[in-house]
């Protein structure tokens, strides 16, 4: 049986529904909606118990809901052993704990869990605004726990309060915990659930794809440069190459898409690259993409874990990116290099593939060009002089009917880059030339305060990639024969009233709003490379400068020294804590007085009453009868009568200001000051 003393208050359950509101409102829109009313009804259920209206569950009614809850998990989710229904699990765990909600224990447990909760919030994210909305979890969870220590304390501007004096006494151990603690990495990996939507440049592309993406404003890369800048036409960030084509849609195929025979070096410096001459460093902050292109330049190489090159001068990472990620890129421009250019059987029969059917005009004119015997660059010559004669560059071309290529170069002759630069591949392939469709971002926007560059959705952009004998394969931009701004100024250049046209805030056309919002964009650069990506390594960086050379010596003191500081607070707190019961404020300060009183002549006796010893200093020092009388009045009014305005009159009579002024063995300096 539970003693009614550790049953729920009404102020105890509101807090912890409070704090479990708070706690679980970013994961309701991301876990599936049945969670949200799966918590809603616990808390109902609990309400009724409090008021006498129904029971406690039973361990039938319990079974049953858990049985639902796994049901309702495996319904949800394609498998269960994942990051996102990991995450549900815990939730749910943490809302049906409010059927067995009974004592001070189980508030303390739930709350506990609470933390737990807030935590998993940035698994999903780690930007300022996600870390502001975690602090204030904590601040009203702690507010929660220490609501439970009675009716005082539950009053909201009190729980607050403690509340807020905790987290800033523990931010300055947070922060030294924060620099000095190794960075480990995880223990276990649990994956992450790759149905959910993805963002970006995707694994194929059809008409219409890259139209799409030039409708949104987010942030894809960030790009930091070290040492001198690439002009606008060399800002290329290839992220996939096409290789296969259906008739309408292009894919990368077998033997390009690393998770399907492509290849891939893990080790950087397998691709022998020269270790001198021009070159471009660069670090690239991505977004999550849930997919595992990383976005570059040709010729990049990574020293980065995880991160490895294809044979097609592209990056990869061993995962999916499900998380915004760093990674640091050296990068040649292929002119400058030279490495055999030799195209393999296999490669050549796979940049030559063509459905056996369809585009028959396009096929005609092709062969006419071929038989004419026109070398490589002289067909590709003549195609780019067809599109800047009569073609348009808009974001909403007609939509195309089966023959996409015919219908785009001869008949509707309007589209986005990826019809350019199918069509392009397409014909080439047709002239018995080697062609391939290379995906990416091209461009960005030069951020001057941070000195980086941003790259949005909307610059995600599609061009070729034709084989040279003896010169390998050569980026050729179809794009730029028809809209040479959209390589040298960027998308809104070159689209012009339709940039963004059906934005339901045009941020671009207003000024202000448009630097407000580069700002913000450099403020979350900023914060990611300061707290997000404080790795081992920048870790090491700065404590070399803070510290010279880190010894073992040095390593086990800069580890130990927190944990020290930590354990001896602790003891003095149960040291402190265990002197005794804990004084009320009126005899905290009244004992201030007998202290005062004992080095100024006259000891307070063991047992003797605040009346007998102010009678006694009365007799013993008369000059301070007045102020012992006061004190004492106003200590018996506080401590007895709990009159408030009694304390704070104590309070005020046992200042220093008011004991020099009373004081006998004050000097000529102290009673000037005193104001005698």
């Amino acid at each position: 049986m539970i003693a009614n003393k550790d049953l729920l208050p009404r102020e105890s359950l509101l807090w912890i529904f409070a704090a479990q509101f708070v706690a679980l409102l970013p994961q309701f829109t991301l876990l599936p909606l049945w969670v949200a009313f799966a918590w809603a009804f616990a808390v109902y259920w609990r309400l009724e118990v409090f008021r006498g209206r129904r029971d406690l569950p039973g361990r039938a009614l319990k079974l049953t809901v858990i049985l639902l809850t796994v049901a309702g998990l495996a319904l949800s989710y394609r498998r269960l052993f994942a990051l996102e229904p990991m995450i549900a699990l815990l939730a749910l765990s943490f809302t049906l704990k409010n059927l067995e909600l009974v004592s001070r224990r189980d508030a303390f447990v739930s709350l506990l869990l609470a933390y737990f909760v807030a935590a998993t919030l940035f698994v999903q994210e780690q930007t300022i605004p996600y870390a502001l909305y975690g602090l204030l979890s904590v601040l009203v969870i702690t507010a929660a726990l220490a609501a439970q220590l009675g009716h005082y304390s539950a009053r909201p501007r009190r729980a607050l309060g403690l509340s807020l004096r905790l987290v800033a006494q523990a931010t300055p151990l947070m922060v030294l915990l924060f620099l000095v603690m190794p960075r480990l990495g995880p223990l276990w990996s649990v994956p992450q659930n790759t149905s959910a939507g993805r963002t970006g440049v995707s694994d194929s592309m059809a008409p219409g794809d890259f139209t799409e993406l030039s409708k949104s404003s987010k942030p894809t890369l960030r790009i930091s440069f070290d040492g001198p800048v690439p002009p606008p036409e060399q800002r290329y960030w290839r992220g996939l190459v096409y290789s296969e084509f259906d008739g309408r849609t292009w894919r990368q195929g077998y033997g390009v898409d690393p998770r399907n025979g492509g290849r891939v070096y893990w080790r950087s410096g397998e691709q022998v690259l020269p270790q001198v001459g021009p070159r471009y460093r660069y670090q690239v902050i991505q977004e999550a993409s849930r997919s595992p292109w990383l976005f570059a330049m040709a010729k990049p190489a990574s020293e980065s874990a995880g991160v490895g090159e294809t044979t097609d001068d592209r990056l990869v990472k061993r995962t999916p990116v499900f998380n915004r990620f760093s990674y640091q890129v050296s990068s040649w421009p292929r002119e400058t290099l030279s490495l055999s250019a030799t195209l393999s059987n296999a490669e050549r029969r796979r940049n030559l593939q063509l459905p056996s059917f369809g585009n028959s005009r396009t096929r005609q004119w092709m062969a006419s060009l071929r038989d004419q015997g026109l070398s490589a660059e002289a067909v590709s010559s003549q195609l780019l002089s067809h599109f800047h004669s009569a073609f348009t560059y808009t974001l909403k071309p007609p939509a195309l009917g089966g023959d996409t290529i015919d219908e785009f170069l001869f008949d509707s002759q309007q589209g986005f880059c990826e019809h350019f630069a199918g069509s392009y591949v397409f014909a080439m392939r047709a002239a018995g030339i080697p062609a391939r469709v290379v995906a990416g971002y091209q461009g960005g926007e030069w951020v001057s305060g941070e000195e980086y560059l941003l790259v949005r959705e909307y610059d995600a952009h599609a061009w070729a990639e034709i084989w040279l004998d003896g010169q390998g394969w050569q980026r050729v931009d179809p794009t730029a024969a028809v809209a040479p701004e959209r390589v040298r100024d960027g998308l809104e250049s070159a689209a012009g009233e339709e940039f963004m046209q059906d934005s339901l805030f045009p941020l671009h056309r207003i000024g202000i709003l448009s630097q407000l919002r580069l700002q913000w964009d450099m403020i979350n650069y900023r914060w990611y490379q300061t707290v997000v990506s404080f790795d081992a390594d920048r870790q090491q960086n700065l404590l070399q400068r803070l510290f010279g050379d880190l010894s073992p010596m040095r390593i086990a003191l800069l580890l130990g020294a927190p944990i020290l500081v930590l354990l001896l607070g602790i003891s003095l707190w149960a040291a402190r804590s265990a002197g005794g019961p804990k004084l009320a404020p009126a005899e905290k300060l009244y004992q201030r007085f007998c202290r005062r009183m004992a080095r100024n002549g006259v000891q307070r006796h063991s047992g003797e009453t605040a009346g007998s010893y102010a009678r006694r200093i009365a007799e013993e020092k008369p000059e301070m009868s007045g102020y012992a009388a006061a004190v004492t009045e106003a200590f018996e009014s506080a401590a007895y009568g709990g009159d408030g305005s009694g304390l704070r009159t104590l309070r005020k009579l046992s200042s220093w200001y008011f004991w020099l002024r009373h004081s006998a063995n004050m000097t000529p300096q102290k009673r000037e000051l005193a104001g005698y």
